[in-house]
């Protein structure tokens, strides 16, 4: 057993060998540790309680080495990890600044936010068209049912209707809705950008050609 010096107040990380199941199971936590074990190839299950299994897309001598990479990762956040021999190691890894917590610091910065033009401007990367967050998640959304369209299960082409129908019907809603409150919030200020903001310069005139065809 490992305790970190800035260990957290969440119930300890048990990961382990499950005689019942035959897998690798992990149980406690909060909910940053359950993210962390879902980035280290755990799947979670509710029944009752939150509980974790390695997946079987884990190759069976592969196990070993990512049951350490989670406990690695837990103790690197801060986490009392109590592991089977097998899977118990002294290292940490550095954390990482994962997608959703750069989502989560930009929601934040929505909170901070002093005025509603500068929630305005925090918004475009949420209502960015091809590549903001919302487009981002309808092409996941989208290809997930790409995927389900070449399983060719009975019910397969069912589920690809359904992805296609949560960015049709649901996703495009919530763009819409945003793309609005980001021009309303845009409209409500008279100011051309919030303080300290530094606007793209403007570009700088092309050189006038000579009368050779040569520029000067």
């Amino acid at each position: 057993m490992n305790e970190p010096t800035n260990g957290r107040k969440a119930a300890p990380v048990t990961v382990a060998w499950d005689i019942d199941t035959g897998r690798i199971i992990a149980r406690g936590g909060d909910g940053l540790a359950h993210g962390i074990l879902e980035r280290t190839f755990f799947l979670r299950e509710v029944h009752g309680t939150t509980w974790h299994r390695m997946s079987p897309t884990v190759l069976p001598a592969d196990q070993a080495a990512v049951a350490q990479l989670a406990v690695a990762r837990l103790q690197a956040a801060g986490y009392r990890v109590e592991a089977d021999a097998e899977y118990a190691t002294e290292t940490t890894q550095d954390p990482y600044v994962t997608d959703g917590r750069s989502i989560a610091n930009l929601a934040a910065a929505i909170r901070d936010a002093a005025s509603p033009a500068e929630v305005s401007d925090r918004l475009e990367e949420v209502t960015a068209a091809h590549d903001g967050v919302l487009a981002a998640l309808d092409q996941l959304v989208r290809s997930l049912a790409a995927v389900y369209d070449g399983l060719g299960g009975p019910a397969d082409r069912h589920i690809a209707a359904r992805m296609r129908y949560l960015a049709e019907h649901r996703l495009g809603p919530i763009t819409a809705d945003l793309l609005h409150t980001r021009a309303e919030l845009a409209d409500r200020s008279t100011a051309p950008a919030r303080p300290g903001t530094s606007l793209p310069a403007a570009p700088s005139a092309a050189p006038a050609p000579t009368a050779s065809g040569r520029t000067r």
